[in-house]
């Protein structure tokens, strides 16, 4: 399976996860966009509400070293980038497990 079929599963994630309204969903075929749609969530999280940011980090189950090192970082401009990436990246991964798991190859 491409990574591509993978994008609505994703946005679907991201939705939940970050109680993003539907209507302002990126486009679910353009990781780019979906990208960019999380940074700029990621960054007013992090600004108006910390402590959900850390919960749906939490949530997510991403790395708490990483998220570590990403906060320690001497960019900080860098940061809310940093994250949606490893946001990303955790949630696909969350989601080629649980199509592992569906299909009965885990």
């Amino acid at each position: 399976m491409e990574e591509k079929e993978l994008y609505p599963s994703l946005v679907e994630k991201l939705h939940k996860d970050f109680s993003l309204t539907k209507d302002s969903l990126p486009a679910i075929t353009d990781l780019a966009d979906i990208r960019k749609h999380l940074i700029n969530k990621v960054t007013e999280l992090m600004s108006k509400d910390y402590e959900r940011f850390l919960g749906s980090m939490y949530r997510i189950d991403v790395s708490e070293s990483k998220v570590s090192e990403i906060l320690r970082s001497k960019d900080r401009t860098t940061i809310p980038e940093r994250f949606a990436d490893l946001i990303i990246e955790r949630q696909l991964l969350r989601i080629k497990t649980q199509m592992l798991y569906k299909s009965g190859k885990l």
